[in-house]
């Protein structure tokens, strides 16, 4: 990548005196190291696009706010899309270390439902860029920001299959997730954007609807992918799940009333 000319007196966050009423000097910006003034720029840029749409939010406002001359912004980071494309990557990268690592003692019910709480916790806090990225809002399917959500999707699918603890999945219970993770996100816009939703009934669905689909809905799609009789109960041979998450065909530790219904 081509190294842009850093400008005049900024390549260092070097502060910029003006005239105070007295006519004694007085800086407007204070001067940081180079990593510094890029972070503090970033933060920045990451709180405006978190509070307002992308098409609201203007490098002029970042720069004023972050207290630097626009053209540092560009010298850094390029054109606003490629700053808001660091941002992205940034929340992804946070949001996907959100899950916790597996734990034997917990739950099928317990890890999921932590699971989900930690996902709402980090929706909440980043909402509106969650959602723009989604969207590509502001300048059309990007692919590269596409790229970005896509490659988010496949961790996160990934570090939920090692969370509940499953040692050998199949591509058709990462299928699965896939579709989950499309629920997740309609069901946190229906909660966040909407407002037809508050997030306690959104952590019930998520919740019995991951216990469901990992527990009844893909073992029944790897029983028809195996060619097995509808309704037919698996072999233990031939469970797609963790045989540790299940007893007698069962989820382990699943309430009653957190089955699936036949």
């Amino acid at each position: 990548m081509e190294r842009r000319a850093a400008p005049r007196g900024e390549a260092a966050g070097a502060a910029t005196p003006r005239r105070g009423a007295t006519g004694s000097p007085k800086a407007r910006y204070q001067r940081l190291p180079r990593d510094e003034r890029r972070d503090q720029i970033l933060a920045v840029a990451r709180r405006m696009f978190t509070e307002l749409p992308y098409a609201e939010v203007a490098t002029a406002a970042i720069a004023r706010e972050a207290g630097v001359r626009r053209g540092l912004i560009h010298y850094y980071f390029g054109t606003k899309r490629e700053l808001f494309l660091k941002v992205v990557r940034g929340l992804t990268a946070t949001a996907a270390v959100q899950a916790p690592p597996p734990d034997e003692r917990m739950t099928l019910p317990e890890t999921v439902e932590l699971c989900v709480n930690l996902f709402l916790d980090t929706a909440e806090r980043n909402a509106t860029t969650w959602f723009a990225a989604q969207d590509a809002e502001g300048f059309g399917q990007d692919p590269e920001l596409l790229g970005i959500v896509n490659r988010f999707r496949d961790r996160t699918v990934e570090h939920m299959l090692a969370v509940l603890r499953v040692p050998a999945p199949t591509g058709t219970l990462r299928a699965v997730l896939r579709v989950y993770s499309g629920l997740a996100d309609a069901a946190t816009r229906q909660w966040l954007q909407e407002r037809t939703l508050d997030r306690a009934q959104v952590q019930t669905l998520l919740t019995r609807s991951l216990l469901s689909m990992v527990t009844d809905i893909a073992p029944a799609l790897e029983a028809q992918d195996k060619g097995l009789v509808n309704g037919e109960r698996l072999e233990a041979g031939d469970r797609p799940l963790h045989a540790a998450a299940y007893r007698d065909g069962e989820p382990d530790g699943l309430a009653a009333d957190a089955r699936a219904e036949p």
